[in-house]
Protein backbone atom coordinates (compact mmCIF):
# COMPACT_ATOMS: atom_id res chain seq x y z
CA UNK A 1 0.00 0.00 0.00
CA UNK A 2 2.87 2.34 0.78
CA UNK A 3 4.38 1.73 -2.67
CA UNK A 4 1.06 2.57 -4.27
CA UNK A 5 0.89 5.84 -2.33
CA UNK A 6 4.43 6.76 -3.41
CA UNK A 7 3.61 5.97 -7.05
CA UNK A 8 0.45 8.06 -6.88
CA UNK A 9 2.36 10.98 -5.35
CA UNK A 10 5.02 10.74 -8.08
CA UNK A 11 2.41 10.76 -10.84
CA UNK A 12 0.68 13.77 -9.30
CA UNK A 13 3.91 15.78 -9.12
CA UNK A 14 4.79 15.05 -12.75
CA UNK A 15 1.31 16.17 -13.81
CA UNK A 16 1.46 19.33 -11.73
CA UNK A 17 4.88 20.34 -13.06
CA UNK A 18 4.12 19.51 -16.70
CA UNK A 19 3.13 23.10 -17.37
CA UNK A 20 5.31 26.18 -17.24
CA UNK A 21 4.63 28.99 -14.78
CA UNK A 22 2.16 31.50 -16.15
CA UNK A 23 0.63 29.44 -18.94
CA UNK A 24 -3.05 28.60 -19.21
CA UNK A 25 -3.35 26.37 -22.30
CA UNK A 26 -4.30 22.73 -21.77
CA UNK A 27 -2.34 19.87 -23.43
CA UNK A 28 -3.67 18.32 -26.63
CA UNK A 29 -5.55 15.05 -26.73
CA UNK A 30 -4.48 12.24 -29.07
CA UNK A 31 -7.15 13.17 -31.64
CA UNK A 32 -6.55 16.94 -31.70
CA UNK A 33 -8.06 19.02 -34.48
CA UNK A 34 -6.16 21.61 -36.51
CA UNK A 35 -7.95 24.38 -34.59
CA UNK A 36 -6.74 22.92 -31.27
CA UNK A 37 -3.19 22.72 -32.62
CA UNK A 38 -3.42 26.37 -33.67
CA UNK A 39 -4.40 27.32 -30.11
CA UNK A 40 -1.16 25.68 -28.89
CA UNK A 41 0.86 27.53 -31.56
CA UNK A 42 -0.73 30.85 -30.58
CA UNK A 43 -0.27 30.12 -26.88
CA UNK A 44 3.42 29.38 -27.43
CA UNK A 45 3.82 32.60 -29.40
CA UNK A 46 2.18 34.64 -26.65
CA UNK A 47 3.95 32.85 -23.78
CA UNK A 48 7.43 33.10 -25.32
CA UNK A 49 7.04 36.54 -26.90
CA UNK A 50 9.43 38.36 -24.53
CA UNK A 51 12.36 35.95 -24.90
CA UNK A 52 15.40 36.61 -27.11
CA UNK A 53 15.69 34.67 -30.39
CA UNK A 54 17.62 31.59 -29.17
CA UNK A 55 15.75 31.43 -25.88
CA UNK A 56 12.45 31.93 -27.70
CA UNK A 57 13.00 28.89 -29.92
CA UNK A 58 13.79 26.74 -26.88
CA UNK A 59 10.77 28.16 -25.04
CA UNK A 60 8.47 27.32 -27.96
CA UNK A 61 9.92 23.80 -28.23
CA UNK A 62 9.33 23.25 -24.50
CA UNK A 63 5.81 24.66 -24.78
CA UNK A 64 5.01 22.32 -27.68
CA UNK A 65 6.44 19.34 -25.79
CA UNK A 66 4.46 20.18 -22.65
CA UNK A 67 1.27 20.36 -24.71
CA UNK A 68 1.79 17.18 -26.78
CA UNK A 69 2.21 19.04 -30.08
CA UNK A 70 4.72 17.11 -32.16
CA UNK A 71 5.96 19.55 -34.81
CA UNK A 72 8.89 21.85 -35.41
CA UNK A 73 8.38 25.27 -33.84
CA UNK A 74 8.21 28.38 -35.98
CA UNK A 75 9.34 31.51 -34.18
CA UNK A 76 8.49 33.94 -36.99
Amino acid sequence: MKKLAVLFAFLMTTTVFAHMDGETVAPLAADATEAQKQVIRDGAQNFCDGAEEDAKEECVMDFFANHNLEEEPSCD
